[in-house]
Order: structure tokens, then sequence, then C-alpha cells
């Protein structure tokens, strides 16, 4: 929806800023949804920023047009606008079915208290609404995410037991590295046991299939490549502009978008003969981990070598 975010955190992975203006417009949300009966997605929209409630105007359009044409959304959010707008919810909830995504973890809790999360849940509870939440640990910081689970626990304890064994609850996603420094073993917190050398050869299963649409009305081939530096680089086309079957064919033709389809990052630690091994960085238990990585440690290498 935008990059605008009034929380702030430092490690933001979109670069999301007060001063921000970027944003879906309402008119072209109308274009879409004329057209998205014909792209091949599945009915399942989740609504993003930035905050996306700081577009509020627009977020309520979106989720009543994805209503209107049978998809269900989900609105990921800090939470923090919810303090001083809580009764704009009450007309959001009207306007559509969708559920709630709430970013849980240490930085996010810095700036919005639980107590703010947990009166939105009451709040989204009341209006029979499904709340659920994204975890993510931040270097140096090691606070266990049960920590905050606990406390929806002794608050809500109805709510935690009628939710906490459904299988999207908690959608687990790994932490972007924002600067060298945080590559560094020294200042990351990592549960894993995984070693790098056991998974940077698993081939991608994400991208071009969990596609985002930026707020510059351009499609990305996958939520963390919509992050990285240079991201725009990335931009697969307009889907109001263009057919679905025009960006289709520009990712057969375009040299990293076909290694990205067919391999993944390992093939272009393949074609670029890199050893991730060899990466100071141990946030390393996925594919995500890798291209996240690659991109961020690398990513001008791999733009000049598929240029």
């Amino acid at each position: 929806m935008n990059r605008r975010c009034n929380v702030g955190c430092a490690s933001c992975n979109v670069d999301a800023s007060p001063s921000n203006i970027e944003e879906i417009s309402v008119r072209w949300l109308q274009a879409f949804f004329d057209r998205i009966g014909s792209l091949e997605f599945s009915r399942y929209l989740i609504w993003t920023g930035g905050e996306p409630f700081l577009s509020f105007e627009a977020l309520k359009k979106g989720i009543s047009l994805a209503f209107q044409k049978g998809f269900q959304s989900e609105i990921l959010t800090s939470g923090a606008w919810f303090k001083n707008h809580h009764k704009a919810f009450n007309a959001l909830a009207g306007a559509g079915n969708f559920s709630l995504r709430i970013s849980l973890d240490a930085e996010h809790q810095d700036r919005v208290p639980m107590s703010v999360v947990i009166f939105l849940i009451k709040e989204a509870v009341q209006l029979d609404i499904e709340v659920n939440f994204t975890l993510r640990e931040i270097p140096g910081r090691c606070e266990s995410m049960d920590d905050f689970l606990e406390q929806i626990k002794t608050e809500l304890p109805e709510f935690y037991n009628r939710n906490h064994t459904r299988s999207r609850w908690l959608h687990y996603i790994p932490h972007i590295p924002m600067s060298s420094e945080e590559t560094h073993a020294s200042s990351y917190c990592s549960s894993g046991s995984i070693s790098k050398g056991q998974k940077w050869r698993q081939p991608c299963k994400m991208g071009f299939k969990d596609v985002v649409i930026g707020a510059d009305n351009m499609v990305y081939p996958c939520c963390g490549l919509f992050s990285i530096p240079g991201y725009k680089r990335l931009a697969m086309g307009d889907p109001v502009k263009e057919t679905w079957e025009t960006m289709e064919n520009r990712q057969r033709i375009d040299p990293l978008f076909r290694v990205l389809r067919e391999m993944g990052p390992y093939g272009i630690c393949r074609e670029l003969e890199m050893e991730p091994e060899t990466w100071d960085w141990t946030a390393y238990e996925s594919p995500c981990h890798l291209c996240l990585a690659l991109f961020h440690l690398h990513g001008e290498r791999v733009f000049r070598h598929f240029s």
C-alpha cells in the first residue's frame, strides 16, 4: 500500500518513513480488480506496507473490491495506528472478509507496547476478525518470541486457547541484514543448528509464486526481493498496463529471472562460482536467507553479471 510508517524500526526491510508519500491509489486498485479475474492468482491477498492503515481510504476500498471478487484478505500491521484510530477499525470491518496479521518482535515491541496489541486483539475478536502473528528474530536482541506469545496467553487465555493450534496463526520470517555489522555471528541470536553447507544448494520454491505489487504499482517476483537494495531493477511490470502473459514472457527472456525461476539463489551462486559457506553471516537456515544475503551483500555483482 505504501512505504510510510509511524513506527520507525531501524531494521525496516522496506525503508519506510513518515515522509514517504508513495502509495497505491484508489483509482489504480479499481482498475486492477476490474481485470484480476483473468490473472492466475490464488484467492488470497496480503495488504502490507509500510503501515497499510496509513493509506486507510485506499485500504478500505481495496478490501471491499477484493471481497467482491471472492478474495480472502489479510492486513499486515504493527498495530501502532490503532491506539488513536480504533473507531476507524469498525468502519473497515464492514468492508469485507479479512484477517489481521500483527508483527511481533523485539523492535516493534519497543515502539508498540503489548497493551496496544492486546487492545487491538480484543477489538478484532469482538468484530469476529481472525488475528494472526508474524515473528522475526532481531540481531542483537535475544528476547524469545515465546515471551510475547506468553503475554497474549496470560492476558487473553480464551483467545489463545482457541487459536494457537491453527496452522496460519504464526508465521516466522527471516531477518534481512541491513548493514555489514549485522552479518557477524556475535550480533545475531539464532536458534538454528543447520549449517550453511547443508542448505545453500536447495532450490527456492517461493519465487514468482508469492509475488508482490509495490506502492509503485509494479509486480515483483517475491516479498523478499521487493525489499533489497536496487529492487526496482527486478520489476516485472504493471498488471494494469500489461497482460500477465507479457510479464511471464519477460521472466523467461531475462537471464536473472530465468535463473531465479529455475534454480533460485542456488543457481545464481553456481553461475557466479560463489561459495556461501565463506560468508560471515550466521542467520542461514533456508533458501530465503541465501537469497537475501546474495542481494544485500553481493547485489551489485549479481546485477552486473546478469545485465
